[in-house]
């Protein structure tokens, strides 16, 4: 890979928690101009320390039964067509490397290459998968932002895209009948928030620029608003043209730099493939802290949010607004 070593771009990580508009926010910052756009490498990383190897956890009932059934999803046809269709892009864009590939130290090198013709390197991915590991963050320029979005909202729309959207069935269990913490098993579930708000805060106390918190649910209602005040926060030239792109997903394929998992799932995968595919922010369709009703609130579901609330409020009250 090309390199200049005279100019350092950039480095914008975009903290983020599931479900909190995360991937069109990504799909919008890869048409802005001169940037390179990254896909949770640490997570990618993360899950091979942890449910991708084979001995984490052994004997851990839930992790053993996330394996098993994860094991007969990839016996399924569709999923052996996706994975075949996924080795072949990884021969086809250079921009993607094969899951295996993925450790902290490599991802913590691979951020610290200057690309070529770049003044702007955005990486979005997932806080509970670097908090413990900050030591792997590139030593480059670097901004930090957190997408945040009102538990109310996110506990519920993960759960829908686990039992509803995945094409594993985990055991076809009903929604009354799941937990959340259950069904992924591998992820601080409960934690999300706290995990957020305490990477916010130890940020803060190193010094340095200020975070950014963006909350998801403004993101989608005024883009026209938020957006500008981000960029004008990075120091970047703002373009009311970035409020719209092109839906094709031939964009992610070709520029998201990433696990081909991830890269190449997020476009087939339920959960992502509308962000993906999108050409603009969607306004949400409820107020803020509300919940679709036919997602009834089940016993962990409760539990998770009511632990979560301080943390995101604490959060909110500090966001770009």
């Amino acid at each position: 890979m090309a390199t200049d070593k005279t100019i350092s771009p950039l480095r914008v990580f975009l903290w983020v928690i599931p479900r909190t508009n995360s991937t069109v926010f990504t799909k919008c910052m890869s048409f802005v101009d001169n940037t390179e756009v990254w896909m949770e490498p640490y997570m990618a990383s993360n899950l091979n320390e942890t449910i991708f190897s084979p001995t984490w956890r052994k004997g851990d009932p839930a992790i053993d039964k996330m394996r098993s059934e994860a094991k007969i999803a990839e016996e399924q046809s569709h999923y052996k067509d996706i994975k075949q269709r996924e080795l072949e892009k990884v021969e086809r864009y250079p921009n993607v490397w094969t899951q295996q590939t993925f450790s902290y130290p490599w991802a913590k090198k691979q951020l610290e290459i200057n690309p070529q013709g770049k003044q702007f390197v955005f990486i979005k991915d997932q806080s509970c998968a670097i908090y413990d590991y900050m030591d792997y963050l590139p030593d480059v320029p670097t901004r930090h932002a957190f997408l945040i979005r009102h538990p109310m909202e996110t506990y519920p729309s993960l759960k829908n895209v686990m039992i509803n959207e995945t094409f594993i069935d985990f055991g076809k269990v009903s929604w009354d009948e799941s937990d959340l913490t259950d069904v992924v098993p591998y992820l601080p579930v409960k934690g999300f928030f706290e995990i957020h708000r305490n990477m916010w805060k130890k940020l803060k106390e190193n010094g340095g620029p200020e975070p950014i918190i963006i909350d998801g649910h403004d993101l989608a209602s005024k883009p026209e608003v938020v957006l500008p005040k981000f960029f004008a926060e990075l120091g970047i030239p703002y373009k009311e043209s970035y409020l719209k792109w092109e839906g094709d997903p031939e964009k992610v394929y070709s520029t998201w730099k990433g696990s081909s998992s991830f890269v190449f799932f997020a476009s087939t995968n339920a959960a992502t493939s509308r962000a993906v595919e999108s050409t603009g922010f969607a306004a949400p369709s409820a107020p803020r802290g509300t919940k679709k009703p036919q997602w009834k609130l089940t016993d962990e579901l409760k539990e998770c949010i009511e632990y979560s609330l301080p943390f995101y409020e604490e959060m909110y009250n500090h966001r770009l607004a």
